[in-house]
Parts: C-alpha cells; structure tokens; sequence
C-alpha cells in the first residue's frame, strides 16, 4: 500500500495566511497614506481625519492579537516621516494610546456600537490633547488647540464609515477566533 505524504500547504496557501496575518497592519499603513492624499480640498476644508488612529482603535478593540504594539509603532512612524512634524510624535501618541485602549478593551468588546464609538471619542480625544500638548513642548509654545480640536471633531464623526468598511473586511477575509 502506497505511503501518503502528510499534507503541506502549497505556496500560494502560505502567502495567503501570512497576508491574512498582516492585514490589519497593512490597513494601518495604508490609512497613514490616506490621511495624506488632499480630499479635504474637495470638501473645502484642508482638515483630514486621523485615518491611521481609526485602525489602531479598531483592531486594538477587535483583534489586538494581528496588531501588536511594534505594529502601532511602525504606523505612527511612517505618519511621522511623511508630515512635517517631530519624528516620533504619532509613534508615541498612536502607543499610548494603543495601550489605554488594550487597557479598557474589555468594555468595548460585545458591546452596542454606541459604546464602542464612545470609546473612540475618548481615545481621540486623548491622542488630540497628548499630542497637542507634546507638539507645544517640542516647538516650546502653546499652539492653538482649536486646530486639534477640529481634527479630532472629524475624526470622530468619520469613525462609523471606516469601522464599517474594517469590519466587512474582517468578516469576510481573516479567520475566525
């Protein structure tokens, strides 16, 4: 009797499950790119949302597992080097709060919607003010902060659609578990 060999996946199988690994990762990166592609002239106003803060929320809510800490930081980093800011300043504030929101996690997940954007207001409003205030330290003046507030007004408003659209990409594409 023929010896059958134990299955392994082909190729294209483990591209397929790496890509699947690294989704959330790639949508971060891929808002930091968005956040910089000049829509808002459309609209008439030069305010983008914080695409990139959007996806850390998400899946630091819904799957923190596919998007560690070292993930967030490469986002923020990436957000920094094509703005005209401090290096390092969204790497830091995408962190922080990447960790207060694993921190307070567990009263988002399986809840009503409504509570799960609260708790994204509450992280931008956090992000906003922690980086307004370290950007006032690093250029040592106190910048305005209705520019900050009205990005994170936007943000926030913004928030349903792309959560939407991050969740039809999870249920459809990444496992179950």
């Amino acid at each position: 009797m023929p010896r059958l060999e134990p299955y392994t996946p082909t190729p294209a199988a483990r591209a397929g499950r790496i890509v699947v690994t690294v989704l959330p990762f790639i949508m971060g990166l891929a808002c930091v790119l968005l956040s910089f592609v000049p829509m808002g002239r459309i609209f008439g106003t030069s305010v983008m949302p914080a695409f990139a803060l959007m996806a850390i929320y998400y899946w630091a809510i819904v799957r923190p597992e596919m998007f560690p800490v070292y993930a967030v930081f490469l986002v923020g980093l990436l957000s920094d080097l094509l703005s005209d800011g401090p290096i390092g300043l969204w790497a830091f504030v995408y962190v922080l709060t990447y960790i207060v929101v694993l921190t307070q996690r567990f009263l988002a997940v399986n809840a009503p919607f409504s509570v799960f954007w609260l708790g994204f207001f509450m992280a931008a409003a956090l992000a906003g003010f922690v980086g307004w205030g370290a950007a006032s330290l690093f250029y040592g003046t106190v910048l305005p902060l209705k520019p900050i507030v009205w990005h994170m007004f936007v943000t926030v408003a913004t928030f349903p659609i792309f959560a939407m659209i991050f969740g039809r990409i999870e249920r459809r594409i990444l496992p179950t578990g």
